[in-house]
């Protein structure tokens, strides 16, 4: 490599001026502060101006005492190639440091070398207030390198889904567990925030950028690959992406046989993490027969999806799986989940169903007794089953294992909500929605919780976000936002969502309560006779709600009194009932005028349960 120029006292390239003592460069876009290893690659790069510098020389050079790998090196390019483009207020700044594939960097600029009291700032093309520039650049210079934040903002990625390269394009469900695996990895970070399954994979067979998808998750980096197998050989490729620039920030292909799959998959995820400046946390687990792993991805495929005799046949599927591999403990955590769903249902006999529940989440738990899914499963049971006490015990061992898991954060939420602790509740639920931004139910859920914090504005908003996600919610949505216009005084905007709804039980309950509060007193008696002469649950709440938002409180609570009836008995047959019946009752603001009556404090009693 030819002598390099002594660059010391600074540099122009172009229009961006480079002071290597301060760190910064400036030009037409602003001022950027650079990391000092970040400075020392440019530095390094424009000594050695149109050539190219060897990656293996720059590693040794750089970091002379450290083991590095070639992902440090990426993130400082990356980086740098960032910060000169917003210094210079031009992309084309980027495309000045090319990349020589397999061998090193380029830079492909004129080097024109400064005297110390020649250096001149370009003018600034502000950016930001002053006070609010000066944090940026300083949180910015702290967090790259240090904190798993990228500039200052939050470290987030969303895997899509695997493209499925087989010959026949019949391997969708084992490219998806591919990306799902990784997801799961993934989350096992605490520097990155990681988006769910439901929320990555609804962009499948979408038109739409990278930088498109991101903006609708909320991330700043993607992760997008492919899988082919053949036989029994295995590719998979993989390419993570900065959204903000749409520029390839790392990739790979990897070829191996098909049982080397979860090695793979913990490979990607570590170089995506080390690439992302994050660590993963979290346990080695003990990896599945593949046979078996492939029928139970195939049982997810039918779980997730839901339609007409899809969860009868996620059982099958994980039962195959079982067969093949009985010790594999997440797919008996998953055979648990779905039994409760048949179980809770009525697609089963219910002693039937919960019997075989019970098992299988005990073999979860049993079976891996770290698993947090199983423990979330086997706390469920006791739950569905009337042992209150040891399902809060159970589940508290769920989050200790996993708070960010899913499964786990719904339970929580309802838990919390179910002992009355609203903000709670809705700090679950903020996490879920962070991680499931494109699912329409938990939005409503979150709208939900929100109306009952009195989060009026809030919770609307919500809700017409999940009909966004899902035009085809359901009239429960509309009835929810409808409610809260009433509570807000909107009432015209309340009656043309009203009118929207079926006739029968939903209409009713929206007229009941549009016209208590449009004060037509005849109109409101009629319909409230009607609503209370076709209904027949045993606890109605929404008619307590159109009683108690009258003021008749006898009524309200008469309609409630099969719940106090189902505690006093006890029955195992009734947990699952009474769980919702109780957060049904919590969520509601229009029961609050009965929250001040004894016989309240009664209707939320839970029998032999310990809070958590």
């Amino acid at each position: 490599m030819a002598p390099a120029p002594a660059l010391e006292s600074g540099f122009r390239l172009d229009q961006v001026t480079v002071e290597p003592t301060t760190g910064q460069v400036a030009g037409p876009g602003g001022r950027e502060k650079l990391d000092p290893k970040v400075m020392d690659v440019l530095v390094m790069l424009a000594q050695h101006a149109h050539s190219v510098v060897m990656r293996e020389e720059m590693l040794t050079r750089l970091w002379p005492d450290s083991v590095v790998t070639d992902e440090s090196l990426s993130r400082c390019v990356y980086e740098l190639r960032r910060q000169l483009s917003l210094a210079g207020g031009d992309e084309r700044y980027k495309a000045m440091l090319e990349t020589v594939p397999k061998r090193g960097y380029r830079l492909n600029a004129e080097v024109l070398p400064l005297v110390a009291e020649a250096i001149e700032v370009p003018a600034r093309r502000p950016r930001w207030p002053l006070a609010a520039a000066a944090a940026v650049v300083v949180v910015a210079a702290v967090a790259w390198f240090g904190l798993g934040m990228v500039s200052g903002r939050e470290n987030s990625v969303a895997v899509l889904p695997f493209d499925d390269l087989s010959s026949g394009q019949d391997q969708r469900h084992f490219s998806d567990g591919v990306s799902e695996e990784i997801i799961d990895r993934l989350n096992k970070s605490r520097d990155l925030r990681v988006i769910a399954r439901k929320s990555s994979f609804s962009f499948r067979d979408q038109a739409l950028s990278i930088p498109q998808i991101a903006a609708q998750l909320g991330v700043t980096h993607v992760l997008e690959g492919s899988v082919r197998t053949s036989g029994s050989q295995l590719r998979i490729t993989a390419r993570l992406v900065e959204a903000g620039s749409n520029s390839q920030l790392w990739s790979r292909t990897y070829d191996r046989r098909i049982g080397d799959l979860f090695a793979v998959q913990d490979e990607i995820a570590g170089e995506v993490a080390s690439a992302l400046n994050a660590t993963l946390a979290g346990r080695a687990e003990r990896a599945p027969v593949l046979a078996a792993h492939n029928l139970f991805l195939q049982g997810q495929l039918f779980y997730e999806r839901r339609g007409p005799g899809d969860v009868e046949r996620s059982v099958s599927y994980y039962r195959q799986a079982l067969e093949v591999d009985p010790a594999y403990a997440k797919a008996w955590a998953a055979l648990a989940g779905a039994y409760s769903l048949l179980a809770y249902e009525g697609r089963m006999p219910r002693a039937e169903a919960l019997a075989a529940q019970g098992e299988a989440a005990r073999k979860a738990v049993d079976l891996d007794p770290d698993l947090a899914s199983g423990h979330a499963r086997l706390a469920q049971y006791y739950w569905d089953t009337g042992d209150r006490a040891n399902s809060y015990h159970i589940f508290d061992r769920a989050i200790e294992l996993d708070p960010n898991d899913l499964l786990v954060l719904t339970f929580a939420a309802g838990i919390a909500m179910r002992n009355g602790d609203v903000d709670a509740a809705i700090r679950r639920y903020d996490q879920i929605v962070a991680r499931e931004p494109r699912s329409a139910s938990y939005h409503f859920n979150r709208g939900i919780y929100l109306q009952a914090a009195d989060r009026l504005p809030e919770a609307k908003a919500e809700l017409q976000r999940a009909r966004e996600l899902n035009p085809e919610f359901g009239w429960e949505l509309d009835l929810a936002i409808a409610r809260i216009l009433i509570l807000q005084k909107r009432l015209d905007e309340a009656r043309a969502v009203i009118e929207r709804l079926p006739e029968g039980e939903p209409l009713d309950s929206g007229l009941a309560m549009l016209y208590a509060a449009e004060g037509r007193k005849a109109e409101a008696d009629a319909v409230l006779a009607h609503l209370a002469a076709e209904s027949t649950a045993a606890v109605d709440v929404r008619l307590a709600e159109a009683y108690a938002f009258r003021g008749m409180t006898e009524e309200a609570f008469s309609s409630l009194q099969g719940l106090l009836e189902a505690i006093e008995r006890d029955e195992p047959a009734y947990a699952s009932q009474v769980w919702s019946w109780q957060v049904e009752l919590r969520v509601s603001p229009f029961l609050k005028p009965l929250h001040g009556d004894p016989r309240w404090k009664a209707l939320l009693y839970e029998p032999g349960a310990v809070s958590s």
